[in-house]
């Protein structure tokens, strides 16, 4: 059995309903592969400095940025 046929039959076992519009709409975007993306220049721009940066060794590691990412929260959810 190919893996299409055993997604098919898998499908065709399923009855919630938001559980197949998931599926559909993960399948749907399928199409939307084939477009490339095109950067404006600013965003290129953007892009090339993270990787000089990066290159340059000036970026946090996954620990600093959870911290980061963390304290940027409880800011911004002060008030709330």
């Amino acid at each position: 059995m190919t893996v299409k046929q055993k997604i098919i039959e898998k499908i065709n076992s399923i009855e919630d309903e938001r559980i197949l519009e998931e599926i559909y709409s993960l399948i749907s975007a399928e199409k939307n592969f084939d477009a490339i993306y095109k950067f404006s220049p600013s965003e290129l721009l953007k892009v090339n400095e993270g990787i000089e940066d990066a290159d340059n060794g000036k970026y946090y590691s996954q620990k600093e940025s959870e911290k980061l990412v963390a304290k940027w929260l409880q800011e911004k959810s002060v008030g709330l």
